[in-house]
């Protein structure tokens, strides 16, 4: 009664490890979310670079942050991947990044769990790093902290969470990215970058010091901001 949680990583499909790649290959079935009604999926189009289309199981979660309708579809899985391994089947499922970090995939897990079953997390390379490191950027260096958190609406909080450490990284920004540039304007930071669809088609860098980017740049992004090393928090 083992199950694996697999990070898949920003979008790029070189950026899994090998011991995913090895349990991908080994799973008799893969276990893939989907939020869009027209059956896109970008981890999907990943994993079938590893694995063969008849091992893909499509799990659908609508992206309409109905608490109860998304608990009941995890539910419904779980109890689902219940089955599969009673019938000797070997599971995984995927997630995007790393399954620890602002992941779905522990929705799941947690109802696995409540199940009696044993979930091993893989882990995969998270858009923070994928995000520093396109940008020449040191998350922190000896002596250094960082911070991550999802994007606050206020922005006395963003302000206030941004002088927290040398290097503060915003995600789920979304509708939110007017309440990150106010905070920016305000702390004037020595770098201030929005990445968006990291390894992805469409992959954009904007830097937040020469304006404001277009709206629509915020959906899949990741803010890293950078203060000058005479700032103090």
């Amino acid at each position: 009664m083992i199950v694996y949680s697999i990070g898949l990583g920003p979008g790029d499909p070189e950026l899994i490890t090998l011991k995913a790649k090895r349990i991908l290959q080994e799973s008799d079935i893969v276990v893939v979310p989907q939020s869009d009604e027209t059956g896109r999926s970008v981890a999907k189009e990943i994993v079938l670079r590893y694995i063969s289309e008849d091992k893909v199981m499509m799990y659908y979660f609508p992206m309409n942050n109905d608490r109860r309708e998304l608990q009941r579809r995890y539910t419904e899985l779980s109890e689902k991947i219940k089955e599969l391994l009673q019938q000797g089947k070997s599971i995984s499922y995927v997630t995007m990044g790393d399954p620890t970090i602002f992941s779905t995939s522990n929705y799941l897990t947690e109802k696995l769990l409540a199940r009696g079953i044993t979930v091993r997390h893989i882990p995969g390379i998270s858009s923070i790093n994928a995000a520093s490191t396109i940008l020449s950027l040191p998350l922190c260096v000896k002596g250094e902290n960082f911070g991550v958190y999802e994007m606050p609406s206020d922005v006395d909080m963003a302000v206030e969470l941004i002088q927290r450490h040398p290097t503060t990284v915003f995600m789920k920004v979304n509708k939110r990215l007017p309440v990150l540039m106010a905070a920016v304007e305000i702390v004037r930071p020595e770098k201030a970058y929005l990445t968006r669809r990291l390894g992805l088609d469409g992959e954009m860098i904007y830097n937040m010091l020469n304006g404001a980017p277009p709206p629509e740049a915020a959906y899949l992004s990741v803010a890293v901001i950078r203060k000058s090393k005479n700032m103090t928090g």
